[in-house]
């Protein structure tokens, strides 16, 4: 059994050792590759597809070989380049910050000094600068949960125009997984999602301790009196969706405060 155990610790070593040594090599490529986008050498759609690759690469084993944090930046990254939607110049500069944290935890074993981990995440760039009807935004990150498409993209770009940090988790799971590492101030749930319904995940991060203090949105097609609906914890808010249901949202952060004081 001893032998067993040592050969597959040295296995995990060396498939370790072998994502460290390809993820310096895939961030060195997107280096290049942003090098010749600013010396007007490059294709930013040809560069930006590449940089997504290597960047979705880094962000699904990062976890697996030990480097929860690096995956997480990454994700991060993955998420501010959909928001950016498309290299441009200004947006370069951020991206080398997301990519210099990266080598750092990497080159640290994510031992990063003594800074707290949702510190050095929430000081990564957004890139975002407009505010929702010109009213000044608090430094305000949201996480959506919802499935690829339409919607998911009206509500990102409703809370993205609010100069917001938007972040998405594609299932329940990654879900619980993010919002626990970052903490949102803010989390637009989907009803209909997998593995588990955003119900049980309203749930679920309601009984996380150190989540209590996020805001909750419940996106439902449900009427209000749906027993579907019974039971939600105090920091769930439901809204229907309907035609005005970005008018609702909007709503919902006027009254959490979220920009301040609105004329």
């Amino acid at each position: 059994m001893a032998d067993i155990d040592d050969a597959s610790a040295r296995i995990l070593a060396r498939l370790r050792q072998e994502f460290i040594e390809t993820a310096r090599d895939q961030i060195e490529d997107i280096e290049v590759a942003l090098d010749r986008l600013e010396n007007g050498d490059g294709d930013a759609g040809e560069d930006l597809l590449g940089i997504q690759r290597e960047i979705h690469n880094i962000k699904g084993q990062g976890p697996t070989f030990g480097f929860p944090l690096t995956g997480r930046v990454a994700h991060m990254l993955e998420d501010y380049l959909i928001n950016a939607d498309g290299l441009k110049p200004e947006n370069l500069p951020d991206i080398r910050v997301y990519l210099g944290l990266m080598v750092n935890l990497i080159s640290t074993d994510e031992t990063l000094a003594d800074d707290d981990p949702q510190d050095l995440l929430n000081s990564l760039p957004t890139g975002q600068v407009v505010t929702y009807s010109h009213q000044k935004a608090y430094d305000v990150s949201v996480l959506l949960v919802m499935p690829s498409g339409l919607q998911r993209k009206m509500v990102a770009r409703e809370l993205l125009s609010c100069g917001f940090r938007v972040m998405r988790a594609y299932d329940s799971i990654e879900a619980i997984s993010v919002a626990v590492d970052v903490q949102p101030e803010i989390v637009f749930i989907n009803y209909e999602m997998t593995p588990f319904t955003g119900y049980e995940l309203c749930n679920a991060l309601a009984a996380i301790t150190a989540l209590k203090h996020i805001n909750i949105v419940l996106l439902t097609s449900h009427d209000e009196e749906d027993p579907h609906l019974r039971d939600l914890p105090d920091n769930v808010s439901v809204v229907h969706k309907h035609a005005d249901f970005t008018e609702a949202i909007g709503e919902l952060m006027i009254g959490w405060g979220v920009f301040g004081t609105v004329a």
